[in-house]
């Protein structure tokens, strides 16, 4: 999902690592603050792919900066990334789902309906998932559990709500 951030934070305009760093976290903080150790590999592979380029800069001194800026194939790569399927890992689930909700404006309305409609879907099948796991009567949950199911299930909900109101 760092892709879909670095393309966002370069869509206006090239910067080096460390300034698409601290616009990352500038813009994005309030959910993710990724390490230069997690942006540069992802650069780096991106370069790879064609969809990031690559300018070095001498100063008068002789100080070597390096611009990364948006290849003419970064969009498509920013659609494909945006729409492949949400992890089924709890954990990521709800970073990867503010991550694409914070991006959405690179996208067609036509896109945003089609986001709109595949995320709530995705989140009632959650939501169906985490109450089946809560009325199981053979599954012997201790009190904390039950408790961080009830949590997860409030969340869904609370993000189905969200969705609603933003789409």
């Amino acid at each position: 999902m760092i892709d879909l951030l670095i393309i966002y934070t370069l869509n206006n305009r090239e910067r080096t690592l460390y300034s698409l760093r601290s616009d990352i976290i500038e813009k994005f903080g309030y959910f993710t603050r990724p390490s230069i150790g997690t942006i540069h590999p992802a650069l780096k592979k991106m370069l790879a792919l064609n969809v990031v380029t690559i300018r070095n800069d001498f100063s008068e001194g002789g100080k070597k900066s390096t611009f990364y800026g948006l290849s003419s194939g970064a969009m498509k790569y920013f659609r494909e990334v945006f729409f492949s399927p949400l992890s089924e890992n709890p954990t990521l689930f709800f970073t990867e789902i503010q991550t694409k909700i914070s991006v959405l404006s690179l996208l067609s309305d036509t896109e945003k309906e089609e986001f709109f409609k595949d995320i709530l879907l995705k989140l009632e099948s959650y939501l169906l998932d985490l109450k089946n796991i809560l009325d199981d009567e053979y599954l012997k949950l201790d009190v904390y559990q039950e408790n961080l199911l009830k949590k997860n299930i409030e969340n869904v909900e609370m993000y189905k709500e969200f969705i609603e109101k933003i789409k």
